[in-house]
């Protein structure tokens, strides 16, 4: 398994051309988030996303159901990515998730690497 999860870039190209805005940089934590009200799937920042981490998805009603465009009749997409489960007291889901405990979010500007013998 390869986990596949938002650099949070320093200086996101992802966010370079969003017409919306809907793609930027939180002002509290910093990290790079994407506001669903917003997007509107142009698929823009997917595009540019070096990494490949930014997805465009059919997105669904509360009921489950895929919310279709009206001229179209085609599901609406619209970009997803790691916010690093931002609204979870617990932290990243998928650190929590691990099995093994081998997956560890860390701030790399004020951890330390733990070399062994």
């Amino acid at each position: 398994m390869i986990a596949n999860a938002c650099m949070h870039c320093a200086d996101p190209v992802c966010m370079i051309g969003c017409p919306t805005g809907a793609i930027h940089r939180d002002s509290m934590r910093g990290n790079v988030v994407i506001n669903d009200l917003t997007c509107i799937g142009c698929a823009t920042c997917a595009n540019s996303c070096p990494y490949n981490n930014i997805r465009m998805v059919e997105i669904r009603a509360t009921n489950g159901d895929f919310v279709l465009d009206q001229n179209t009749n085609l599901p609406i997409l619209k970009a997803t990515k790691c916010d690093l489960c931002t609204d979870q007291l617990g932290g990243p889901a998928c650190e929590r998730a691990c099995p093994h405990d081998a997956l560890k979010r860390v701030d790399m500007k004020t951890s330390r690497l733990l070399r062994g013998g």
